[in-house]
C-alpha cells in the first residue's frame, strides 16, 4: 500500500507541474530493446529451503545463483506532454549455478511504469520515474522430494522499481532511450509439480540493477 501511495503521489505531482500548459499533446509509442541485468540477494547458489509440515508431500527447493543475464524488453507507452505511462513486458533466459546443480532458467516480468521527462519538448530529455512489476523466475530442476527426483520450481511475486533515463528524439516518429532501473524482486510464492503453489516464509528478496537501451516508434 505504501508503494502504491508513493506511485500515485509521484504521478499527481508530475501532473501539477504542467497544469498551466495551454495544450496537452498526446502521443503513443512502442519501444523494443534489451536490458543487461545484474542481480544479488537471496538467490545465493548455496541455500536450500524445505516445505512445511502442512505440505502434501515433503520437498526441498534450492535457491540458485543468477549473477547476470539479458532481458528482451517490449513497452507500450502513452505520452502526455512530459508524462509517460508504460506497460512493460520482459523475458530472459539466464544461466544459474548452485552447489548441487547448474542449468538455464526463465525470467518473466509484466508491469507498469511512470516517467516524467524533463526538458520536454526538446529533442533531448531526461526522465525519472517509478514502477511496479510482477516477476517470475523458473528453474527446471530446482525442487526434489528424493535424490533422483528433480522437478521445476517457479518463484513468483511483485515488487517496485525506480528508473532514470536519457531520451533522444531523432524525429517526431523515432527516438532512443538509455536507462538505469533498480528493481527489488519480492518473491513470496513458489510453484512445483508436487505442491502446486506454496507461500515462502520469509519471502525471497533479490536486488536487480538493469542497464538498458530502447528504440521507440512514436505515433
Amino acid at each position: 500500500m505504501v508503494i502504491r501511495g508513493i506511485f500515485l503521489l509521484f504521478f499527481l505531482l508530475a501532473q501539477l507541474l504542467h497544469a498551466y500548459e495551454a495544450e496537452l499533446v498526446k502521443k503513443y509509442a512502442f519501444a523494443v530493446g534489451v536490458d543487461f541485468a545484474i542481480t544479488k540477494g537471496d538467490f545465493d547458489g548455496k541455500t536450500i529451503i524445505h516445505s512445511s509440515e502442512k505440505a502434501p508431500e515433503k520437498e526441498s527447493v534450492i535457491l540458485p545463483k543468477v549473477p547476470f543475464f539479458l532481458v528482451y524488453a517490449f513497452d507500450a507507452r502513452a505520452l502526455a506532454n512530459a508524462s509517460v505511462m508504460a506497460f512493460n513486458f520482459g523475458l530472459g533466459f539466464p544461466s544459474y549455478e548452485h552447489n548441487l546443480q547448474s542449468g538455464d532458467a526463465r525470467y518473466f516480468r509484466l508491469g507498469l511504469e511512470y516517467q516524467y521527462h524533463f526538458f520536454w519538448p526538446e529533442d533531448f530529455r531526461v526522465g525519472a520515474g517509478l514502477g511496479y512489476t510482477f516477476s517470475s523466475m523458473r528453474f527446471p530442476k530446482a525442487s526434489f522430494a528424493e535424490e533422483d527426483s528433480k522437478n521445476y520450481a517457479n518463484f513468483t511475486g511483485n515488487g517496485p522499481h525506480a528508473v532514470f533515463s536519457a531520451n533522444y528524439y531523432f524525429s517526431k516518429k523515432f527516438a532512443a532511450e538509455c536507462a538505469f532501473r533498480y528493481r527489488l524482486l519480492h518473491l513470496n510464492r513458489v510453484a512445483t509439480d508436487l505442491n502446486d503453489v506454496s507461500k515462502i516464509t520469509p519471502a525471497i528478496f533479490q536486488n536487480m540493477g538493469e542497464f538498458g537501451a530502447r528504440f521507440m516508434f512514436v505515433f
